[in-house]
C-alpha cells in the first residue's frame, strides 16, 4: 500500500521533520522467515498479501532503531527500538537490495531494503551511510 500512496519527497519531509536530517534511514518492505510466510499463506491468501507489503520508514541513530509504517499514511508516530533492546543484529546484502534482521525483546523482525523503485532512491546511498557508520550500533 505505502508503495502506491505515498511518495519520496513526503517521506523525506516526514523523516527530517522528526530527526533533522535525511541520511540515516531507508524504506523498508516487511520480511518474514520463510516457516512465518508459508503460516499466512495457509490461514489466508488475503493476509498474506496485505502483511506481506507493509512499507516502513526506519531510521538508525545513536538511540536505536525508529520505525514508522507507512502502508496507509505517514501520519503515525516513529516507534523506537533501543539498541538495548536489539539482539542479533544482521545485515544481508543480496543484488539490489539488503535484508535487515534482528531480536527486538526475543522478537524476530525483519525488512527488505530495495534499492530501485519509486520510493527507494535513497536506499542505496544512506545504507552505504549506515554501514560506514556501523548502523550507530554501540560495540
Amino acid at each position: 500500500m505505502g508503495l502506491l500512496f505515498n511518495d519520496e519527497k513526503e517521506i523525506k519531509y516526514a523523516v527530517h521533520e522528526e530527526f533533522k536530517n535525511t541520511d540515516n534511514y531507508m524504506v523498508a518492505i516487511k520480511h518474514d522467515n520463510i516457516g512465518k510466510n508459508l503460516l499466512k499463506l495457509m490461514v489466508s491468501d488475503l493476509f498474506y498479501t496485505i502483511d506481506s507489503t507493509r512499507t516502513f520508514v526506519i531510521n538508525f541513530n545513536e538511540d536505536g532503531i525508529y520505525e514508522k509504517e507507512i502502508s496507509n499514511s505517514m501520519k503515525r508516530d516513529f516507534l523506537l527500538m533501543p539498541w538495548s533492546e536489539v539482539e542479533d543484529f544482521e545485515v544481508i546484502e543480496k543484488n539490489n537490495k539488503v535484508f535487515i534482521k534482528f531480536k527486538h525483546i526475543g522478537k524476530g523482525t525483519g525488512y527488505e531494503i530495495p534499492f530501485n523503485g519509486k520510493i527507494f532512491n535513497d536506499n542505496k546511498v544512506n545504507f552505504k551511510n549506515l554501514k560506514d557508520k556501523n548502523f550507530f550500533q554501540i560495540i
